[in-house]
């Protein structure tokens, strides 16, 4: 058996706490049972002091529920994995939704001025129609707006009438005599 050097140990600063007790990090070590990383001074401060022994003991108890409960881990994920597939991928969806999306592009290449080539009048008209976006934005986010009273009104009135349908189709409770 070889003699144990200063750096097989835990550093002096991961060893003691406040107070001049032994750290977490050494009673978490001790409760795996991994006293050989931990300096023979603080072993026995431990084995004498009260309060630190305590707090090995809730270590251990805490050890011993992570480990069952790590146990049950690999079970879980396979039961969790069969229970639940995957769904493809809507390749077909993604493909049309960018076929139409081409298409409308159409228009706007073929009305570029004949000097301009399509990517160009693109690029040109891209910001163009970034600013009528964020122009739509604040005219509908504008206070006293009639577009955005409405749809205010309107998204309150839908909230309303769900919960009418929601109180409709709940069950009734009895009431107890």
């Amino acid at each position: 058996m070889t003699k144990q050097t200063k750096e097989d140990f835990l550093p002096e600063e991961l060893v003691w706490a406040a107070g001049g007790h032994a750290s977490d990090v050494v009673l978490t070590a001790m409760a795996d049972g991994q006293t050989g990383i931990v300096p023979p001074l603080v072993l026995a401060h431990v084995e004498k002091c009260t309060a630190c022994t305590t707090h090995l003991g809730n270590a251990a108890l805490l050890s011993i529920h992570a480990g069952r409960e790590m146990a049950l881990l690999p079970r879980t994920a396979e039961t969790t994995q069969a229970t639940t597939s995957r769904q493809p991928l809507p390749r077909v969806a993604i493909f049309l939704g960018l076929a139409f999306a081409a298409l409308g592009l159409v228009p706007s290449l073929l009305d570029a001025p004949s000097d301009m080539g399509g990517a160009a009048s693109f690029a040109t008209k891209l910001p163009m129609f970034v600013n009528g976006l964020g122009t739509l934005g604040r005219r509908l986010l504008e206070p006293g707006s009639p577009i955005g009273i409405a749809l205010t009104y309107g998204a309150t009135a839908l909230l309303v009438i769900m919960a009418l349908a929601l109180l409709r189709l709940l069950p009734k409770k009895e009431s107890s005599r």
